[in-house]
C-alpha cells in the first residue's frame, strides 16, 4: 500500500524527534560540565573554552580535550558543592527530562500516523503528557525566575529565558491540551461510527 502525503511526513518528522531525542540526552550528560564552566565565568568562559577546545582539535593537540573530558567528568561531583550550581543543573535536568518525554510523546503520535490510525485515545493521552511536561518547564522557570529575584534583588531576572520560558511553554501546555481533547473527541467519534457499521 502506499504512503499517503501525510504518512510520508510523518516519517520523516519521525527521524527528525529521533535525532532531537537523542541529542537531548547527550545534553542530558553534559550539564554539569556546563553548569561548571557557567559559573566560573558565564557564558563567555563556557565561550572561550569551547573556541579554544575546537582549535586544539583541529590542529591536533590533544591534551587540551583531555582536560576539557576531565573537567566535565569531575563536574559531575562539583556542581552539588554550592547552591546556586546545584540548584542550576537540577532546572536543566527538570527541562531536559520534560523536553525529552515530549518528544516521545510526539514520536508515539507519529507511529499511530504511520500505522494510519491517528485517532485513538493513546494520542489524546500522550498530548496530555505532554502539556503536563510544558507545565513541569513553566513551573520550573517561574521557581527559578523567583530564587534569582531574591538572589539578584533587580529587575534583571525578567530580562533571561526563564521570563520567556514561563509563559511560552504555559501556553504551550495549553495548546496541548486542546489538542488532547481533539484527539479524545475524533477518538470517541471513531469508536462510535465503527460500532455503528
Amino acid at each position: 500500500m502506499d504512503k499517503t502525503a501525510v504518512q510520508r511526513l510523518a516519517g520523516f518528522l519521525r527521524l527528525l524527534v529521533w535525532a532531537v531525542f537523542v541529542i537531548n540526552l547527550l545534553c542530558l550528560l553534559l550539564v554539569p560540565g556546563f553548569v561548571a564552566y557557567l559559573v566560573e565565568g558565564g557564558p563567555a568562559e563556557v565561550a572561550r573554552v569551547l573556541r579554544h577546545g575546537l582549535e586544539q582539535w583541529i590542529g591536533g593537540q590533544g591534551d587540551r580535550n583531555f582536560t576539557i573530558a576531565l573537567t566535565f567528568f569531575a563536574s559531575w561531583w562539583a556542581v552539588w558543592t554550592e547552591t546556586y550550581p546545584a540548584l542550576l543543573t537540577l532546572f536543566f535536568w527538570v527541562c531536559g527530562t520534560c523536553t525529552a518525554s515530549i518528544l516521545w510523546q510526539a514520536k508515539k503520535i507519529l507511529d499511530t500516523i504511520l500505522e494510519g490510525n491517528p485517532f485513538q485515545q493513546c494520542n489524546a493521552q500522550a498530548l496530555n503528557r505532554a502539556a503536563v511536561n510544558c507545565w513541569i518547564i513553566s513551573g520550573a522557570a517561574l521557581v527559578r525566575l523567583t530564587l534569582n529575584f531574591l538572589r539578584w534583588r533587580s529587575a534583571a531576572p525578567l530580562f533571561t529565558y526563564n521570563a520567556l520560558f514561563v509563559p511560552a511553554f504555559l501556553m504551550g501546555g495549553l495548546l496541548f491540551q486542546v489538542m488532547s481533547a481533539l484527539f479524545r473527541q475524533a477518538a470517541e467519534l471513531k469508536e462510535d461510527q465503527d460500532l455503528t457499521i
